[in-house]
Formats: C-alpha cells, structure tokens, sequence
C-alpha cells in the first residue's frame, strides 16, 4: 500500500467523520489469513487513542465490526445500559455511545468494514435512516482502497500498527499523531506482559513493525556477562559467536559509516543502519536493545524520543518478567515435585494422568497417585485441597506422603482416609481436603471405593454404559476429627474404564456441574477405541480453553483400563531403564528391543521400532536431566513404545523467541521428523512430573518366534 493509497483512505475516513459528525472512524480489513479485523487507519479524538479496538477476531459474538464482516450487513450498537450482556467493550468505552458498522465491497468480495463510533461530547445519538445510508456510502467509496490495503495486510504478519490521525476541519488531512497511539499501545501491551517471551512478542509486534525494522535483539545483564534473551532477523549463530556491546547512551547509527565506527562486529552484518540502546531499569543497566536495517535511515528527533522512550518502558517489564519467571520455576518446580514421578508399569492397568493448574497460577492442591500396595494390588487416589496457593500445594505433598504411608502399611481405603483426616486435625490446617481411595483387586476384578466428600468416580463398561460409583461420600478430610468413612466393593468386567477426578474438569463459570457431568458421561461413553492418553486430553476440554470455555480451578483426572482377560487387550509388556546422560545405553535399548520383539513373533518391524525408539531415547537422554524408563507394550495389530523422562517440556521448538535453552529445545524436536515419518501413530503427554513420549508401529503379518 503505497503512501499515496494510504492518504486517499485517509481523507476519505476523515470526510466520512466530519460528515457524520462522528467521534471516530475506524478502517478494518481482514488479516492473518481471515481470521481477524485489523483497523488501518484511525481518525477520531484523542479519546480515540484509549477506546479504539485495533485488532477484532472475525468470529467474535458480540462486536459490530465483525458481526457485521461475517453477514455483509450493517450493524448499528449502542451503549452497556441497552445490551442484554455486558461486552469486552464496555471496559474500554465506560460511557454512553452509539456505533455503526458497514461493510464494504469490491468486485463482488467482502474487503473491510467502516466502523463510526459516537462517544461523549458528540454522541451517543439516535440514528436516522439516512445517517445509515450515508455511512454505506462512505463504505463504497473507501472500498477500492480498502481492498488495496486488505493485499497488503494479508501479506504482513505481523501487521503494523495503524496510522491515527486526529480530526481536522477543511481540506487538511489531520495531525498525525500514529507515534502517540503506538506509544500507548506498547505501554499498555507490556504492563500486561508476564513472562519475558510476551515481552519479546510485544517489541516484535508494536517496535519493529511500525519502525520498518528487520532485525530485533534483546541482550540481558547476568553476572555481569551479556546474554541474549531473544532476536529474530540475525541467524541462530548470534547466540553463540556475538558479544553484545551495552552502550553508555543511546546510539543511533544512520548508515555504513556509522556501523564500521561503531565496531560491532557480526552484530551487525548485514545491516545498513541501527539503533543501540541501553536497558535501564531503576538507575540500573540491565542490558542491550539492538534494533537493525536493511537499508539507511534517518532518526528523526521524534524516532530518537519514541525509541528512548520504549526502551526505558521496555527494560522495566522485562525486568518484572524475568523475576516473575523465576519466581514462577521455583513454583512449577514444587508442583512437579509433589505430583507422582511416573505412573507405575502394570500389565493388567492401563492408565492416564493430567494436572492442569488454575490460569494464573502454576501451583494448586489438586494431585493424583497410582499406588503399589503390599499384596501387589493396585491403589488410585486423587484428592483436592481448597484454594491455589504453595500453602495448599504443601498440605497437599503432605497429604498425599500419608496416604501412600497407610497404604503401605496395609490399610483398606476407608481406613487410611480416616486415618489421615485425624492426622490433618492434628496439623491445625484451615483448609480442607477431598479424596478418593479405590484398592483394585485385579485377579478378582474387584474395586473397594472409598470417598471423603470428593465427586463420585465414574465407570465406563465395556458396554459403553456409565456407571457411578457412589459410596457414601463422608467428610472432607479435615473437618472432624473423628469422622468415619465407609467403603463399597463394586465389580469390574474385564475393558472398565474407571475416572477419577477433581471438580475443576467439570465446574466453570461457564460450565456448571450438571452440564460438565453430562459431558463427562458423554464423552467416556463415546471413547469406545481411543487411547487413554487421546482420552485424556479430550475431557481436559470439558472447562478448557476453546469455544469460550475458561478454565477457573485446578483440574486433575486419572484413568485406569482394566483390562483383565479381556481379548484383544495388550497381551505383553516389557520394560528397562536407562541411567540419565547414558548415551552408550542407547545401545542395550535397541538389543532389549531387538531381543522382545523376536520372541514374541514381531521380527517384521523390529528394524523399525529399534531405529525410532533410538531418536526418542537419545533425545530423552541429551535433554532431560532424569533416568529415562522405556517400554515396549504388545497390542494384537501393533507394538507401541512409550519414553519417559521427568522433562516436562513438549518436544517442540520455541517459534519466536530464542534463547540459549530455546535452542536446545529445538534440537530435541530434529528427530521427531523421522518418528514422524515412519510411525503409524505418536504423540507426547504428561507422565507424572515429567512426559511421555511414544509410538506405534502396525503390522498385519507376525511371524513365529
């Protein structure tokens, strides 16, 4: 979109407001392949700098623009006291108002959409029949250049910022005041900022964008040394090969002359102009803003304010962030530390775990367990202590280190409950606990149900009905000292599916409890063939993120197949263990494997598992500071190997930033393309505090051992 194209969307928005006497006008096209309204020019009072929405999912219920966009008609608003429901908007825009949203054409194509906005002192208004037609043509008439700013935005990602005029009389085009809006955005954009990434995605999108840069990067001060944070634009190389100058005072290098006096070295290859700023946060330099060229460019005094400005707002929430991160590891680290560490290997068991903590927290006192117990039955617990905070997550550790306690000493599970609600009233805790105890007999096929006022668990049979098993529920733990539980014995048909769970799974401000156990039913009964692992994830959607669902408490969930003498359940299972940074036990993986799946007639397809097996376990071995536990698990039609570590990292690379550990995640996804490739199915998921990451392989033919 030249300047020129530019200016004539510009004066035909800023005629559009005069006309209408509007407070403001915005130009949204479509961006990011469809998916989002972004405005491209904003004409309106400095009010406008504060209320304009820049950015509009396409698919959003209650914004005109869009709704408008999506059906091709105009849409007319107006202020929170007529709406049936408060909006998003409301927040932004806390006064009367009156908005109108029209679509615009070309070629018979839907390009963008005029909205005008109506706020104090010019408005809200009523508006007449021919306001409304004046409004579709304006629309028409920006059309053309609508849709030559649509090409263009289609094809920047990120798109820039848009241009903000502020209203003029006459011919004139208006003040453009586009640095102070970006200025106001990149604020507002890194107070919210929590984590250094989102601080790294902000400068990408509200500096480098509107400044035309190609090149970004963030060096940090640690231990005196410089480290860098984050680039994009330079080669991976600059993590390793540059040293990252801190200057004293900004420096605004405007062409060749200035880099090679500037003596930066490969920082600044390739470059034909920059800006080197200081981080500098409360009277401290904390690091390097370096922002590159391609072509020479003349800072004018405005640039140099504005840059300085972002910076010094830069180096404050990167600051933050980067205390909130580590404050956030020794968080997560607690969590990870008192979930179990893998679930146990049991053949007649299949089982599946998930710990999701509340948005906005990394700690909780939901937590799951799969206990060994002394007659080599089976124990699943799964509890819930009120509240999100490291005071339940510690009761919770301590809970659940006296629960395995009892188990192990050989108490039933209406005892150990009652046991260790005694044990918590002698603690003088104020928070309560709910919890689930279920001992499986699996030659008998039986289950003894415990409860201490936790959800009933579910069982889905092998006839796809659901059962609840609902002993009495008892107490929570905590609140009598002397409460007595109960327990009952149910029976389990070889293929039952047993659920544990904690309310967060199924309770949300959107989700209430009878719809989030209807999905639950719903969804168990459907599963008939999938995994549990696929399971799993599907029923972390009940109150999870997507389709406006938002997850408001901790969730935990335990699935457990028993699979009995069931035909066509996994006949064999086999594991070992290889010591952590054991590379030369890659070796003895590939033999064990080699060694099984000869014997148990599956020689067609020992070269492929032994080879991906092989990427999986060196990955394992290089990345994850943890013993790594294979296994290898026999179905009728296929063989699936599962690798676990106590990484709980996903193996995938970081897409922005980069850092010195993004760049070691990266390497570990490299072998991922080859499971990929000749893996009939494979997938990662959490496996206690760490993951598990696996594959299957098919075969139609077994050969004789």
């Amino acid at each position: 979109m030249s300047d020129n194209d530019h200016s004539r969307l510009a004066a035909a928005l800023r005629r559009a407001v005069q006309d209408l006497h509007a407070s403001t006008g915005i130009a949204y096209v479509p961006a990011d392949d469809g998916r989002l309204l972004t405005a491209v020019t904003i004409v309106g009072l400095p009010v406008s700098l504060y209320t304009a929405l820049e950015r509009i999912r396409v698919d959003h219920e209650r914004y005109t623009p869009a709704i408008a966009y999506r059906t091709g008609r105009q849409i007319i608003g107006s202020s929170p006291e007529t709406l049936s429901a408060p909006s998003a908007a409301d927040v932004t825009m806390p006064f009367p108002y009156t908005v109108a949203s029209t679509p615009a054409q070309a070629s018979g194509h839907m390009v963008g959409v005029l909205t005008l906005l109506w706020v104090p002192p010019l408005g809200p208004r009523q508006l007449l029949p021919e306001h409304k037609s004046r409004c579709c043509g304006w629309a028409q008439e920006m059309a053309q250049d609508l849709d030559i700013a649509r090409q263009r935005y289609a094809r920047a990602r990120p798109a820039s910022v848009p241009c903000f005029l502020l209203p003029a009389t006459g011919d004139a085009l208006g003040t453009d005041v586009s640095f102070l809006y970006d200025f106001q955005k990149t604020a507002s954009a890194l107070t919210r900022a929590v984590r250094p990434q989102d601080v790294i995605e902000t400068v990408v999108h509200r500096i480098m964008a509107p400044f035309d840069a190609q090149s970004m990067l963030v060096g940090v001060l640690e231990y005196g040394r410089q480290r860098i944070l984050g680039y994009t634009g330079y080669p991976p190389e600059i993590t390793r090969s540059v040293s990252v100058p801190t200057p004293a005072e900004p420096l605004f290098l405007e062409n060749e002359t200035d880099l090679a006096a500037a003596h930066l070295g490969a920082l600044g290859d390739g470059l034909r102009a920059c800006a080197l700023l200081p981080l500098i946060s409360e009277r401290r330099t904390t690091g390097t803003f370096v922002l590159g060229f391609d072509h020479p460019r003349r800072f004018t005094a405005e640039n140099r304010a504005v840059l300085v400005s972002m910076t010094g707002l830069l180096a404050q929430s990167l600051d933050r962030a980067r205390h909130f991160e580590t404050e956030h590891g020794v968080v997560r680290r607690l969590q990870q530390g008192l979930l179990p560490h893998m679930l146990p290997h049991l053949e007649e068991l299949d089982t599946a775990a998930r710990y999701v903590p509340a948005p906005g927290t990394d700690v909780g006192g939901d937590w799951y367990d799969v206990l060994t117990l002394p007659d080599g039955n089976v124990g699943l617990v799964i509890g819930d202590v009120e509240g999100h905070s490291p005071a339940g997550a510690a009761v919770m550790g301590q809970i659940r280190s006296v629960v395995r306690a009892y188990a192990t000493e050989g108490h039933g599970p209406a005892d150990v409950l009652g046991r260790t609600n005694r044990l918590l009233a002698e603690l003088g805790t104020d928070l309560f606990v709910t919890c689930t105890c279920i001992w499986l007999d699996r030659a008998a096929g039986t289950a003894e149900i415990s409860r201490a006022g936790h959800p009933s668990p579910l069982l889905r049979l092998p006839d796809r009905t659901i059962e609840v098993a609902a002993p009495e529920p008892g107490l929570p733990l905590g609140v009598v000292p002397d409460a007595v539980y109960h327990s009952e014995e149910v029976i389990l048909p070889p293929g039952t599916v047993l659920a544990l769970y904690t309310d967060g799974l199924i309770h949300s401000r959107d989700t209430d409890l009878v719809a989030g156990t209807e999905a639950l039913c719903r969804l168990l009964a459907e599963a008939d063939e999938l995994r549990l692992e696929e399971l799993a994830t599907r029923l972390l959607g009940i109150t999870g993120e997507g389709a406006g669902r938002t997850r408001e408490d901790d969730a935990a969930l335990l699935l457990a197949r028993y699979d009995g003498a069931l035909p066509g359940a996994h006949r064999r299972v086999s594991r070992m263990s290889v010591q952590r940074h054991d590379l030369q036990g890659v070796r003895e993986v590939r033999a064990f494997l080699h060694e099984k799946l000869r014997l148990w007639g599956w020689r067609a397809v020992s070269y492929e598992v032994e080879l991906l097996a092989t990427e999986l376990v060196t990955n394992a071995l290089v990345h994850a500071d943890s013993d790594v536990d294979v296994r290898l698990r026999e179905y009728p039609d296929r063989i699936r190997v599962e690798v676990r570590d106590c990484d709980p990292r996903p193996p995938l690379p970081a897409p922005i930033t980069v850092t010195e550990q993004g760049d070691i995640d990266a390497e570990h996804g490299r072998g991922l393309v080859i499971v990929e490739a000749m893996a009939s199915a494979w997938g990662n998921s959490p496996s206690g505090r760490g993951k598990s990451v696996w594959f299957e392989v098919t075969a139609t033919i077994m050969d004789g051992p």
